[in-house]
């Protein structure tokens, strides 16, 4: 196998290979898909002339502190009164249950079949394919457009242990909890030698990446700004891998929710490597010969770049549902960064008689407009807006 480390070409300030088809990203190692990259490089040209006030954070960290993740959508379905077992069950779907003490990204619809008549929740309803009742169906949150469920079985605890967490998901949000910059997991396919493989080749290029990417330097008026809560130089690049089995039954659901997360990943027979940044957010799979040196330093890249564009949903990636208090974690590990200040020791010295003379300075007139960085900023948010809209009309259009 060849480790053989080239240098990087320029950061991407968008990722084309993430919107491609699977299909093509597996291909990538022998077939150039030039007319996807024509495609999604233009579109990143049109995100980023958009962003005319681009960030110095790093699209990670940035993500980490302020993209809320997306809520999944739990529907139980009944026919007549829940008991109150039933009953008890249901409400762990909500913020007052187990899904709000867990901070699980997900909330609960009930459908009693008894009374409703809206055709799309009678359609989920037969997709199931079932009579069992209570019915538990879990789907993508509406902003991924994903039209598949990553659970549909029966109310029971059984299942709703397989919907909130797995050791995996904890995994992952302890390490980005800690400060990683990205999880990126490997989920396995065929024999045990492929998979060392393809995860010795990883690890190989993100150590070498370690030691050649820079973060970019954070600008003050940024952290002034509440972009970010880590001091100037608290950020750190750390990259892990985390192997999963797709046939460990404490994984179903993830495995499930991995191979869902595009349309046609599920025919793919080969190794697929996940990066999971922010709070639990996929960027995208690279399966069998995609997962190669261009495109870990392209996703690399992606990551630890600037946020060039700080809308999460003109950004790729589909989020995970994990049970995490990010805003606990996040703030613990922003006071951990910061420390105590260092004061400075003073030498003790006798007071000092000072005699003031003349006459005081004129005050400074005070301006009647608004100052200058803020009326700088509204201007640059009107010119983002009118941005933004010019790209949305695009995409509708293609």
């Amino acid at each position: 196998m060849n480790t053989e480390s080239k240098p990087l070409g320029r950061a991407r300030l968008s990722q084309p290979f993430g919107w491609a088809s699977a299909q093509s990203r597996a291909a990538l190692g022998t077939v150039a898909h030039c007319r996807w990259r024509l495609r999604f490089t233009a579109l990143a040209v049109a995100l980023s002339a958009v962003s005319l006030w681009a960030c110095s954070v790093p699209v990670f960290r940035y993500a980490l502190e302020k993209w809320a993740p997306d809520t999944y959508q739990a529907t139980v379905f009944h026919r007549g009164p829940l008991s109150a077992a039933q009953e008890a069950l249901a409400r762990d779907l909500t913020r007052d249950g187990l899904a709000g003490r867990l901070h699980a990204n997900i909330s609960l619809q009930t459908v009693n079949l008894a009374e409703t008549t809206a055709p799309a929740l009678l359609e989920l309803w037969q997709q199931s394919g079932t009579q069992t009742l209570p019915w538990l169906v879990v789907r993508y949150p509406q902003a991924s457009r994903l039209a598949g469920s990553i659970v549909s079985g029966p109310l029971a605890e059984a299942t709703l242990k397989q919907v909130f967490d797995s050791p995996a998901r904890k995994e992952i949000a302890r390490r980005l909890g800690q400060g990683d910059s990205a999880v990126w997991v490997l989920l396995e396919f065929g024999d045990r030698q492929r998979n060392d493989d393809t995860t010795k080749l990883v690890e190989t290029r993100l150590n070498y990446l370690a030691t050649v990417l820079k973060l970019p330097a954070i600008e003050a008026q940024d952290i002034a700004a509440g972009l970010v809560t880590v001091p100037e130089g608290g950020l750190k690049l750390a990259f892990s891998v985390l192997r999963v089995s797709r046939t460990d039954p404490a994984e179903e659901t993830f495995v499930k929710m991995l191979l869902g997360s595009e349309a046609d990943l599920g025919p793919l027979r080969e190794p697929m490597l996940f990066p999971v940044f922010g709070r639990g957010r996929a960027l995208y799979a690279l399966a069998g010969k995609g997962i190669n040196h261009e495109t870990l330093d392209e996703a690399a890249s992606f990551l630890i770049g600037k946020c060039s564009c700080q809308v999460k949903e003109l950004n790729p990636g589909v989020d995970l549902l994990l049970a995490a208090d990010w805003d606990r974690l996040v703030n613990a590990k922003s006071s951990a960064d910061r420390g105590l200040p260092k004061l400075p020791i003073l030498p003790e010295a006798a007071p000092e008689v000072v005699t003031i003379t003349g006459t005081p300075e004129p005050a400074s007139p005070v301006s009647n407009g608004l100052p200058a960085t803020r009326g700088q900023l509204l201007l640059m948010a009107g010119f983002t807006l009118a941005g933004l809209l010019v790209v949305v009309f695009w995409l509708r259009k293609n």
